[in-house]
């Protein structure tokens, strides 16, 4: 797998958010209906028009820790109003940053390999930080993403 780690400041993104719950694949059946949702009542563009921060593409977040409840943002960074959209700060983070393309589905298993291949052996493990997926190419039969996973250095 092919990745890269990087340390990126803190970013705040716009958009829209569901429940994330600890079944995953209840997840699987509330995320994709939304992302449907957006992109036909015209949400997702209005995202897309005001995306002017890095990371440059749709973000989908997945806010999963201990001290808030667990949301699953589909957004963009931005530094415009957030209007009637939710916001949410990405803390600064070290993340493990792997690229893929093919269909929304393989993100899926991508994110299920970084997990179960590739963070048990890499020296590696998971920081206080989100999840995020940026999709730079969006189209659902030829994506173009990434996955990031914060990490923190094992201590020996």
């Amino acid at each position: 797998m092919n990745y890269r780690i990087e340390t990126k400041e803190a970013f705040r993104i716009t958009g829209v958010s569901v429940p994330l719950y600890k079944d995953i694949e209840k997840n699987f059946t509330v995320i994709p209906p939304k992302w449907e949702e957006i992109s036909r009542n015209g949400t997702l563009q209005r995202l897309v028009g005001m995306m002017d921060t890095p990371p440059m593409g749709v973000l989908g977040v997945s806010t999963c820790n201990d001290t808030e409840p667990w949301r699953y943002y589909i957004a963009v960074s931005t530094s415009q109003e957030k209007g009637d959209f939710e916001e949410y700060m990405v803390p600064a983070a070290t993340w493990a940053i792997f690229s893929g393309t093919g269909t929304n589905q393989s993100i899926q298993e991508l994110e299920r390999r970084i997990v179960t291949e590739w963070l048990p052996t890499s020296g590696y493990e998971y920081g206080n930080a989100p999840d995020v997926e940026v999709y730079l190419n969006p189209d659902p039969q030829n994506a173009q993403y990434e996955v990031w996973i914060p990490v923190v250095k094992k201590q020996s």
